[in-house]
């Protein structure tokens, strides 16, 4: 995609959090039976500059390459995808070939805060430079939760890998409980005892959805572009061979 909506999306996002915050001071007036002039214009201004972005994001997306898979992912909406592939790389960039790209599918799983270190996900160390890009990694758990609201292909494979995961805790002695119910540690909910959070085990179902999905993304766009083509480390080096193509999860809508 071209800098041009990288710079859309990023504006959209901006006037978006514009138009929420009027209507919350409009509310907050409305609750002590109060006006603002100024306010409800900033309102009806960024909304409409807000519909405005929001057709150009669509049109860009309609433009996209992979647009003719994703476009059958049921929970992909125009504006969701936008902003993530708006910030993605999959080729260098001839003006600036030292500018990060994906070229496999584990940098873009890093680029997008799905990296793993040691096994582990990789996370923000104070003092150290992020290696990854903050606002992707936020777009993409939007589009998880939009892929799960959805309940379509990927749904079913969120759905499947958290039974999975409980079926392994359970079995290594844990007890899963509302994360909010678990020990308390300094003022924190902490896991320990043997107990282990239910908001952690969705979050860890809702990674290896979101990183099937960013997987098959990046396949669908490589070969739409007629570009070369690897599977995941996992399964063309270690040889894994549960991967499950991306046009399993396409559906009519």
């Amino acid at each position: 995609m071209s800098d041009e909506i990288i710079f859309i999306a990023n504006a959209l996002d901006f006037i978006q959090k514009a138009r929420v915050s009027a209507q919350v001071r409009l509310t907050h007036l409305a609750l002590n039976e109060e006006k603002c002039e100024i306010t409800e214009e900033v309102l009806e201004k960024t909304h409409a500059l807000e519909e405005w972005l929001e057709d150009k994001v669509k049109t860009y997306v309609k433009a996209h390459p992979a647009y003719d898979w994703f476009s059958k992912v049921k929970g992909v909406g125009d504006l969701n995808i936008g902003k993530v592939v708006s910030l993605i790389r999959i080729k260098p960039d001839e003006d600036d070939p030292e500018k990060g790209w994906a070229n496999n599918i584990s940098s873009l799983w890093r680029f997008a805060g799905f990296g793993a270190i040691n096994g582990k996900a990789e996370r923000q160390v104070k003092g150290q430079k992020l290696h990854y890009n903050k606002i992707l990694k936020s777009m993409c758990w939007r589009l998880a939760k939009s892929l799960i609201r959805a309940k379509g292909t990927y749904y079913e494979f969120y759905k499947e890998q958290k039974a999975r995961l409980t079926t392994r805790l359970v079995n290594d002695d844990f007890t899963i409980i509302p994360s909010l119910e678990l020990p308390m540690e300094n003022g924190k909910h902490v896991e320990k005892d043997g107990y282990f959070g239910l908001g952690h085990l969705d979050m860890m179902a809702m990674r290896k959805m979101i990183k099937l999905f960013l997987s098959h993304l990046w396949l669908k766009w490589r070969e739409a572009e007629g570009l070369e083509i690897t599977m995941p480390y996992v399964h063309a080096i270690q040889g894994h061979s549960d991967f499950i193509p991306p046009d399993e999860f396409i559906e009519a809508i």
